[in-house]
């Protein structure tokens, strides 16, 4: 997924593959004002933080990239003691873009994945 942000900051200058990748983040305040009753709880605030990343790559780095993510996020989890697990998402019915561009970026993912030796759900 790219964020309208994130793309605005990538297109505002000239990148060359050798500029890649390109790891962006960043800390957005999220404003809403739901009805009454949409929401629960402590679900319910009129805005929050979010922090968000996005990594712009070549297809032959998306293995490699991953793996730096699951190994950072990893290291959070195990330092505090959380555990996880991992769900491999797929193309859904109404997805944009080429066969083959869902099909290496699976690829890439599920063999970041199988790297780790994480089980995929």
């Amino acid at each position: 997924m790219n964020c309208p942000g994130a793309m605005l900051v990538y297109k505002d200058g000239m990148h060359s593959y050798r500029d890649l990748p390109l790891r962006l983040g960043e800390l957005g305040l999220v404003h809403r004002h739901e009805l009454s009753g949409a929401l629960h709880g402590l679900m319910r605030v009129r805005c929050f933080t979010q922090d968000d990343a996005h990594i712009f790559m070549t297809k032959d780095q998306i293995t490699d990239e991953v793996l730096g993510v699951v190994n950072l996020i990893d290291e959070f989890y195990k330092m505090f003691g959380f555990e996880y697990f991992v769900e491999l998402s797929t193309r859904p019915e109404n997805s944009m873009g080429s066969d083959e561009d869902w099909e290496d970026a699976t690829n890439g993912l599920r063999a970041a994945l199988e790297k780790q030796d994480l089980s995929i759900r």
